[in-house]
């Protein structure tokens, strides 16, 4: 299989996985908010969000795995593939071990930054329990990046679709019945141990030769694997900062209550980043890397320039729909006691769509141990957006820190990504800001004249929703087609998706 059949193939199921995801999301927490009530939902709301901060012990050695890997592969070299896998296995077991000791302790410190003794033992147990699955996971990691490297990210597609239907079926039932938090978490563990067993399946289907192994001595491609990683780790680290603290910060200021509201609406632009990153994402980092691996540098930079023409679209398209169509359908949805919801949704849109725009710098910057600058300007900007939420969160409520998000998204990736951009691909800061705009504007356009045009139509009503909705995607797929796909790749999509249509003609 080419590698742009493996692009296009793996796209195509990620993005059909984060609309089932999507679906899944739209059903289950309305259910989980009304069943579980605010509090408790609240609560495993944070106990999530302590639990994600357990990847920053990854240290970036995954990004790091796909990426060697991926060399390794466009090199045609077997022992540097097999050294790499090594490495990574010694890795992975000391993190897993890690992971373990850290979700004890969090699991201890809890009551330094919640004094609610009524939950106190429930939310010990969430952390406790959710820690030593995450540690698990980072054992058998090694197969997903096995998988990762060799582009098959149609394979990781298929295992999460199944994980998506059994673990929202599962909830579905079950808080239909009126269990809890505590059957809440066994799903969410025993569907997490299926998708790992899915993945070692698939992974040694891939590549029979490789799998899990303790390897006691220290390798000797360790050093140069490191010093990417850090790099790779201060970057996810910024991530985590900006999407894993606001909850907390929410919770300590302004009450458990709170959380839910703000989650809400912060749940729109997390799963739309979700779908960019399922066709943007990793693939991308495992497809450069063997460029940069067979050294085509103007290919790649030919490459990463067209990507970004793409997400351009795609980040204004979304984000055009979710704030018109957004505020609505959260008081259908959840209720009109989360109006709220929808002005998170708002603020966050715009900043969230630049971001968005400029996704594929992540796998361009990591394909060529670039990343280093990006990387302290996403932990620069975390540390930043997490002090400046608890400032305004003081004087203004939890809107304050939406408004710190936002403002740390503009300044990062409206001045500083485009001029880091800029000076690697040679192509100058205004200039690079135009092509993004060139690709984005027919899209904003359209998405004003809607909203100007069918505003008044718009209702918390679902059927209305889902009509004018779907009306919108049927004027933007035509438009995205003609206005930024090109006669040649109108074609290769076209017959990737009418396979017998085109080989009959």
């Amino acid at each position: 299989m080419s590698l742009a059949s493996k692009l296009i193939r793996g796209s195509a199921l990620s993005v059909l996985e984060q609309t089932l995801k999507v679906a899944a999301m739209f059903i289950t927490t309305p259910l989980m908010v009304h069943r579980l009530g605010e509090e408790q939902y609240g609560l495993w709301i944070v106990a999530l969000a302590i639990i994600a901060y357990l990847q920053l012990l990854d240290l970036g050695v995954s990004f790091s795995g796909t990426r060697f890997l991926g060399q390794a592969i466009g090199s045609g070299d077997p022992n540097r593939f097999q050294a790499t896998v090594r490495t990574l296995n010694y890795l992975f077991g000391r993190i897993a071990l890690a992971a373990a000791l850290t979700s004890l302790a969090l699991a201890f410190l809890v009551p330094l930054w919640l004094s609610a003794d009524a939950v106190l033992l429930e939310v010990r147990w969430l952390i406790l329990a959710l820690g030593l699955a995450t540690a698990l996971r980072f054992v058998t990691r090694i197969y997903e990046v096995i998988l990762k490297s060799h582009v098959r990210y149609d394979l990781i597609g298929l295992i999460a679709i199944f994980k998506t239907v059994i673990q929202s079926s599962c909830l579905i039932y079950f808080l239909s019945l009126g269990h809890g938090l505590k059957t809440l978490l066994v799903i969410f563990i025993l569907t997490d141990l299926v998708d790992q067993a899915l993945l070692r399946f698939f992974a040694r289907k891939v590549d029979p030769r490789n799998g899990i192994s303790f390897v006691r001595r220290r390798p000797a491609e360790l050093s140069p694997f490191l010093r990417y990683s850090v790099s790779a780790m201060m970057a996810n680290l910024g991530h985590q900062l900006r999407n894993g603290v606001d909850p907390v910060i929410i919770g300590h200021f302004s009450g458990i209550q709170q959380v839910p509201v703000y989650s809400i609406g912060a749940r729109f632009l997390s799963l739309f980043t979700d779908v960019i990153n399922a066709i943007f994402g990793g693939n991308f980092v495992a497809a450069f890397s063997q460029l940069d691996g067979r050294n085509d540098r103007e290919g790649l930079r030919r490459n990463f320039l067209k990507t970004t023409s793409f997400s351009s679209a795609f980040a204004a398209i979304g984000g055009a729909g979710i704030a018109i169509f957004g505020p609505p359908f959260i008081e259908r949805w959840i209720g009109p006691s989360f109006a709220e919801s929808g002005q998170v949704l708002i603020i966050l849109t715009a900043p969230t769509c630049v971001m968005l725009a400029q996704y594929p710098v992540w796998s361009f910057f990591y394909s060529q141990n670039k990343q280093h600058w990006l990387a302290i300007a996403c932990l620069t900007g975390g540390a930043f957006n997490a002090i400046l939420s608890i400032v305004l969160v003081i004087k203004v409520g939890f809107l304050g820190v939406v408004y710190a998000t936002a403002t740390e998204l503009l300044l990062l990736f409206g001045l500083y990504v485009p001029w880091l951009i800029s000076r690697s691909c040679d192509c100058g800061f205004f200039r690079f800001w135009a092509h993004l705009l060139r690709h984005s504007i027919p899209y904003l356009i359209l998405g004003v004249l809607f909203a100007r045009l069918l505003g008044d139509y718009l209702a918390p009503d679902y059927l209305r929703l889902s009509l004018l909705g779907a009306l919108y995607g049927a004027v933007s797929l035509p438009l995205l087609l003609l206005a930024t796909f090109t006669t040649a790749e109108r074609r290769l999509l076209l017959s990737r998706i009418f396979p017998r249509v085109y080989r009959e003609g």
